[in-house]
């Protein structure tokens, strides 16, 4: 029997939380004949697809630009017989919005805050998102808050699911980290080097922080000339380490994992910290305290002294660190199973004309992740 043709299409194959997602269904649904269409830019991770997935770069040269991949799309999809598709990002899922016959099934990842990012400032993309999505298409957010922001701001119009993102395998730690630094207390951030990340918030901090405070950043990007140069001009503990392939064996060298960001949708690099067994330490946002079911190290973004009086107290060993650990480690295995996530999407794509359902179909974490609350 011929397998079911599944396309996913996104903006780019570079390095990141939504691509790293793609790759991960391709490669965890074996069942499906797979084809991966990205816009343009970079290509970095069409080495981790399997040898029989088919590959097309759109070369999308401008925003003017997507109405001819529209098209190329819309033959490509007829040509191919795609009978489902999903999208990730928002270029892609216009395009995919565009070119998506009635008869296919659409699913589209949303895998940030609508309100923070793309559409933050920009009318014309809020426009044409609330033009382009119709009934039939099913939204997939990757937490509560994404849903609960997306929904705020464009409504939704047809079938809708809560989906957390998953963790590797690999990530899995036999248990999670005790508190074991003696004299220097080391930690790690991982992320592009970009405004969203906020990483000047935690160069302001360490210019009062206590001299046996280490930090570790592990990303590129934009920023990393200027961060850089703040960093050498205060001979702050900071290191910049670029970009590693392996940091699930890299987590473990340290004491806590930190974030500072000023938005996020559901990050993975949080999600395989927690996996490796590591409190973590947060910057106070509504996103990351679903993530952890409130049980992290919570600091002001509007003060960054609250962040060093909390990691003063924990370098002191006055804070123990153990059961943020524990209740971290714990978290993730309920909410970021790569079996279960890959269980339900699979249930979800071949869920007979689930697009043509009247009243939206709620399939919520507990309905379709057996254990975990629905709020979770």
């Amino acid at each position: 029997m011929a397998k079911p043709n599944l396309l996913h299409i996104i903006d780019t194959l570079g390095i990141g939380g939504a691509e790293k997602i793609l790759v991960g269904i391709v490669n965890g649904l074996p069942g499906f004949q797979h084809h991966v269409i990205y816009l343009s830019g970079s290509d970095a991770m069409t080495g981790s697809l399997p040898e029989d997935c088919k590959i097309v770069k759109l070369n999308c040269r401008s925003k003017l630009d997507l109405i001819r991949c529209a098209f190329k799309l819309n033959s490509y999809i007829r040509n191919n017989n795609i009978e489902i598709i999903h999208s990730h990002l928002f270029m892609a899922s216009l395009v995919a919005r565009l070119a998506c016959p009635q008869h296919v099934k659409l699913f589209t990842t949303i895998h940030n805050l609508p309100s923070k990012n793309f559409f933050s400032e920009n009318w014309v993309a809020k426009l044409v998102e609330k033009l382009t999505t119709a009934k039939r298409h099913h939204i997939i957010a990757i937490c509560h808050e994404v849903f609960k922001d997306y929904k705020n701001n464009f409504g939704v119009k047809g079938e809708y699911s809560i989906l957390y993102n998953y963790v590797d395998d690999n990530y899995y730690a036999k248990e999670y980290k005790k508190m074991s630094f003696n004299g220097i207390f080391r930690m790690v951030a991982v992320g592009n080097l970009k405004k969203q990340k906020n990483y000047s918030y935690l160069i302001n901090a360490f210019k009062t922080m206590p001299k046996n405070v280490y930090l570790d950043i592990y990303g590129a990007g934009e920023q990393e000339k200027e961060l850089r140069a703040e960093i050498e001009k205060h001979h702050l503990n900071i290191n910049l380490c670029g970009v590693r392939k392996d940091i699930q064996y890299v987590l473990p060298q340290y004491d806590a994992f930190i974030m500072s960001s000023k938005f996020e949708g559901q990050p993975i690099s949080l999600l395989e910290a927690m996996a490796s067994g590591m409190p973590a330490i947060l910057s106070d946002i509504p996103v990351l305290r679903e993530v952890t079911n409130n049980k992290g190290i919570f600091f002001n973004l509007e003060d960054v002294n609250d962040l060093v009086t909390k990691i003063t107290a924990i370098a002191d060993h006055k804070v123990d660190l153990d059961e943020y650990a524990q209740s971290n480690f714990e978290r993730v295995q309920r909410i970021a199973s790569k079996e279960n996530y890959m269980h339900t999407l699979n249930k979800l794509y071949l869920a007979p004309e689930l697009h043509r359902v009247k009243h939206p179909l709620v399939f919520s974490v507990k309905t379709l992740m057996p254990g975990i609350p629905a709020q979770a």
